[in-house]
């Protein structure tokens, strides 16, 4: 049997700019996409801790450096500076998912890294 898991999570994002005129999405600095393992166009789930508010979308990368960008419909939900949580899941075997570790990466004010390896509890 499938399972769905966490993949992967980045930690205390800051939302750069918020635009409705983007067909959608999130737009992540690449540096934090290949540090959680997350792809171009993967689906992705976006917690805004500030007012909780949560979306499912997909991820490009944003081009620019800590430069985080909520956009289409979804901007209606995040504004600029709000702290955000973006997630990744992944279907394992449940067999397979007994040894499975998912990714944390914490950012910075800057939304740079700070650290990022397993998430351990």
């Amino acid at each position: 049997m499938l399972i769905q898991i966490l993949k992967s999570k980045i930690q205390e994002l800051v939302v750069s700019e918020s635009s409705i005129l983007y067909p959608g999405s999130i737009a992540l600095p690449l540096e934090l996409m290949k540090a959680a393992s997350i792809r171009e166009f993967e689906l992705v789930h976006v917690n805004n801790k500030t007012n909780g508010n949560r979306i499912t979308t997909y991820a490009v990368p944003s081009g620019k450096p800590g430069f985080v960008t909520v956009n289409g419909a979804a901007s209606r939900l995040f504004n600029k500076g709000d702290l955000i949580h973006v997630l990744s899941f992944a279907y394992l075997d449940e067999k397979e998912s007994g040894s499975f570790s998912p990714i944390l990466v914490k950012t910075d004010d800057s939304n740079k890294i700070k650290e990022a390896g397993s998430y351990i509890l």
